[in-house]
């Protein structure tokens, strides 16, 4: 029997099953979602604060913006120092990007979006985004669950980080 860390966690190239299974549907709405989101995830997410403003306050949409400034740079090296190839293969439903697979750098935006709405009624809206966000990465064929779960916590970690910046400079400022 194999063990869940033998089921999700695989060598570098190779798939696991929940991938490969995930990887393998092909269900033609979840396609041009997906399609749809891999070009204007980095349009929706942020032009949605619009809708939910009030809600969310200045305070953590500057530490959202923190956040995504630093994960540019921290998907970036993260990326450069793992070289984790992608796992496209004969499931793939786009064309394969010529960057590194570890973490995914959509799934990081999306989290730390999820992330930055969580306690406000945007919350339900941003995770649920986010969920999909991920799925469809898997889904598409351009990454693993590995480069996912990476995905995840590098965009919560950012935004956390990102917040204790933004308190600490506002208790600085005297805000």
């Amino acid at each position: 029997m194999a063990t869940l860390g033998e089921l999700i966690f695989v060598a570098e190239g190779a798939i696991g099953p929940v991938t490969k299974f995930i990887a393998s549907q092909d269900i033609g709405l979840f396609t041009a979602f997906s399609v749809f989101v891999d070009y204007y995830l980095y349009l929706i997410l942020p032009l949605s604060i619009v809708l939910f403003y009030k809600q969310l306050g200045r305070k953590r949409i500057a530490s959202l913006v923190l956040s995504l400034l630093f994960l540019f740079f921290l998907v970036t090296y993260t990326k450069l120092l793992f070289h984790e190839s992608r796992p496209c293969n004969e499931y793939l439903k786009v064309s394969c990007p010529a960057d590194y697979a570890f973490p995914s750098g959509h799934t990081a935006v999306a989290f730390a979006f999820a992330f930055f709405a969580l306690g406000t009624a945007a919350f339900p809206f941003y995770y649920t985004s986010a969920f999909f966000v991920a799925l469809s990465r898997i889904y598409l064929g351009v990454h693993s669950l590995n480069d996912v779960v990476g995905g995840v916590v590098v965009g919560i970690f950012s935004y956390f980080i990102s917040e204790k910046v933004v308190e600490a400079w506002l208790r600085y400022a005297g805000d």
